[in-house]
């Protein structure tokens, strides 16, 4: 199957999209934000001008080959201080979540030389070693720091002969244990990583972002895209400020996590209840429905004023989407694309297209990479986006590279270059008879209804037998809930029906990424020296 990919410059190295930033945009409007009550805009030439005086600053301080650590809450000068470190240097983007003593761990392990913190993430590095790793204030040290000379044209020449390959960026991986990895990207895997997602979707202006720039998902696709794109991003800095930055910057697209996804429409809901006007809302969609089937559509004229008049796609990614959303947010004139990544891919696999959304897919393969599928329904990727290896950890890389294929520990299945998730690897559940499954298979099943919010599938022992056991949360209780189990039932074969249900007080716990922990709920053993998940049903 041919497919029709969007047209789009080609950068392979910063050098390159900077030179652009500075000599095709340059009086084109960079950056939206707010500080304060005060909306502050940036241009690309104002932008570059920025990276490059940073870049300057660590020339001068000798600060080269390093490892330069930013933890800091999403703001502008997270942008500059990440352009700006990529090319002599290493730029380490940390959760500003993680607790004092895994930072400390996370700095001696990494071995980072560099840290850009924040007043508000200030008392995060009490126990960081000071005499070994600089660190530098954002808040009291950055406004001296751009206050430098600096000479564009030496710049470009000098920065002109960093190989593309160059280790660039070093990203951290959560997952969903205590395990923490670190992957070795280049600028060549993550440029080719952006235009491959432009080539996919046509990002109109102007974007927003909102998700935490530490992670590679809220970066790459979230900030570094639109400026690639030569567009306008604008940044919610705050996610309790996203309703009056929806309304102000009213931008075309933003890239989420399911959570944020469910908060807005959730907010919607609340607000139309609030000013009285829940039954129009319902009755406006109905007739929009309607519409729809005689190919009228009307739904922003009818709802444009709920969030934003320009508001057409919402990317989800990071996390399963309650499929029940994409059918809501659709009524309300929104697309939401399903997306597939990890961080080793810098991050983007397959997206979902505006012009060929399928339901159920993570949507088309990106165009230059290969995606094949093992005989045991393991999804592997090869492309130049993917990962140089995992830092320091030969072995790590080795068992997760295989002849130029990244083995991504996802099952699934392709067809025509659309790419369908099934299930985690290491999640698979084995049953004694041979049998097994993943149980986001039930789980996708359970969260189409729509009073579930969040479930997990896992087994406990009842009468010296492994019973199949469905965790559900639920912000308001069903008595739906057992006749819907019994219907979900009848449409699984026998050994994956659901046995017994309980229901949570409260949500599940969560990494950084909105990933459910599933090792606090699961029984691991040791087998083989290999972590895996092992059930007796018969």
């Amino acid at each position: 199957m041919k497919i029709d990919y969007y047209k789009t410059v080609k950068y392979n190295t910063f050098n390159e999209m900077l030179y652009a930033m500075y000599n095709t945009y340059n009086e084109t409007i960079a950056l939206k934000f707010f500080n304060k009550s005060k909306i502050i805009e940036i241009t690309y030439k104002d932008l570059a001008e920025e990276i490059i005086t940073i870049y300057n600053y660590f020339k001068i301080n000798k600060i080269k080959n390093k490892n330069i650590g930013i933890i800091s809450e999403n703001r502008y000068e997270y942008i500059t201080i990440y352009l700006s470190s990529v090319f002599d240097n290493v730029i380490c983007p940390i959760d500003k979540e993680l607790t004092e003593d895994s930072l400390k761990k996370l700095v001696e392990k990494f071995d980072i030389d560099v840290i850009f913190y924040t007043n508000k993430t200030k008392e995060k590095l009490s126990k960081i070693n000071k005499i070994k790793t600089r660190i530098i204030n954002i808040d009291e040290e950055y406004k001296y720091i751009i206050q430098q000379k600096i000479n564009i044209e030496h710049f470009f020449k000098e920065t002109k002969k960093i190989d593309k390959h160059k280790f660039s960026i070093l990203a951290f991986t959560s997952g969903t244990t205590d395990e923490m990895k670190g992957v070795m990207l280049s600028q060549y895997n993550v440029l080719s990583n952006l235009r491959a997602a432009i080539e996919n979707n046509n990002l109109k202006t102007p974007t927003l972002a909102v998700l935490p720039m530490n992670h590679t998902y809220g970066f790459n696709p979230g900030v570094l895209n639109t400026l690639y794109n030569g567009t306008t991003l604008c940044l919610n800095l705050e996610l309790k400020h996203i309703t009056r930055d929806l309304k102000i910057f009213d931008p075309y697209f933003i890239a989420v996590v399911p959570m944020m996804v469910e908060g807005i429409y959730k907010n919607i809901i609340a607000t139309a209840k609030r000013t009285k006007k829940y039954k129009l809302l319902k009755i406006m969609i109905k007739i929009s429905n309607f519409l729809l089937k005689l190919k009228i559509d009307l739904r922003h004229l009818f709802f444009g004023n709920i969030l934003n008049k320009k508001l057409r796609l919402m990317v989800s990614g990071g996390a399963t989407l309650n499929p029940i959303y994409i059918e809501k947010f659709n009524e309300l004139g929104i697309k939401i694309l399903n997306g597939y990544g990890l961080t080793e891919c810098a991050p983007l696999v397959a997206v979902n297209r505006e012009i060929n959304n399928i339901p159920g897919s993570v949507g088309t393969i990106i165009k230059d990479d290969t995606v094949k599928i093992e005989k045991d329904g393991e999804i592997l990727v090869k492309g130049p986006n993917i990962m140089l290896g995992y830092y320091k950890d030969e072995k790590a890389t080795k068992e997760a590279i295989k002849k130029g294929y990244f083995k991504t520990g996802d099952f699934g299945y392709k067809k025509d270059n659309i790419l369908y998730i099934t299930g985690r690897k290491k999640n698979l559940i084995i049953l004694e008879n041979g049998k097994n499954f993943s149980p986001e298979q039930i789980e996708e099943k359970l969260l189409q209804l729509d009073y579930i919010k969040e479930c997990l599938i896992t087994t406990k022992k009842k009468n010296k037998v492994s019973i199949i056991i469905a965790k559900i949360y639920m912000e308001e209780p069903s008595d739906k809930l057992k006749e819907d189990i019994e219907k979900i039932n009848k449409t699984l074969p026998n050994y994956m029906n659901i046995d017994e249900y309980e229901i949570m007080e409260k949500e599940f716990e969560k990494n950084s990424s909105k990933k459910i922990i599933r090792s606090k709920y699961v029984k691991w053993i040791k087998k083989n020296d290999e972590r895996k998940l092992w059930y007796n049903k018969y």
